[in-house]
């Protein structure tokens, strides 16, 4: 049995937060491989400004070369629709029946979890790993997690145990203050994104293209 992590969002497009992530949860957690995996069709967030799918995944797939532990998934490709979380995980267990699946998301999106679509059976799909943000603490995600579900056991300082027989996992790390929108901004501004993105979703990125300026906007005169 494998210990896979899954790192999904839009990705438009990944940067170094985003990889940073992946990195510092597999050694923390002690997962063998993260899939970092861009939605089909963000549920929450509008398609307008969104990169096309095949862009996207092409940048993770750039980004995760070389880089040990990691890989791009391309599952959300395949699927129509809304990328709704409970279904991804449900057709990913589906597909790797015999590994345990580790989903991955920040303190706030677990902390919004009862709002989301059959966000409280997430936890019966697979173990979760809640990566603090600002603000957030181990103890207030602990409190979150005994008043939603029933039955919650605390086995140390980051972990817990759902009555399920899943994981809860919380993890701390270097907080590196960078978003996609100050990406896309900078892109548009031709202004450098060394060191924000990985170099070779960099490269890609620099060439810009049509798909590009219609999902970001018109690109400044170089």
């Amino acid at each position: 049995m494998a210990k896979i992590g899954i790192l999904g969002g839009s990705f438009n497009p990944i940067h170094a937060g985003h990889m940073r992530m992946a990195v510092e949860v597999r050694e923390i957690v002690g997962l063998e491989r993260v899939l970092l995996m861009p939605a089909g069709e963000p549920p929450h967030k509008p398609s307008e400004g969104m990169l096309p799918f095949a862009h996207r995944l092409r940048l993770v797939e750039l980004a995760v070369r070389g880089v040990t532990g990691l890989s791009a998934s391309g599952l959300e490709g395949s699927r129509t629709g809304p990328s709704y979380s409970v279904d991804t995980l449900t057709a990913l267990r589906e597909k790797m029946p015999g590994d345990e699946l580790h989903f991955i998301m920040g303190s706030e999106s677990f902390l919004a979890l009862p709002k989301w679509r059959r966000g409280l059976e997430i936890p019966h799909l697979c173990s979760l790993v809640v990566v603090l943000r600002p603000g957030a603490d181990n103890e207030s995600v602990k409190a979150f997690a005994e008043a939603t579900w029933p039955g919650m056991e605390r086995s140390g300082f980051g972990h817990m145990r759902f009555a399920s027989g899943t994981n809860l996992f919380i993890v701390a790390m270097p907080v590196l203050e960078i978003s996609s929108t100050d990406i896309r901004k900078r892109w548009c501004e031709r202004r450098s994104l060394a060191m924000l993105v990985p170099g070779a979703a960099e490269e890609i990125l620099e060439r810009g293209g049509s798909a590009y300026e219609q999902a970001w906007g018109q690109r400044a005169e170089s």
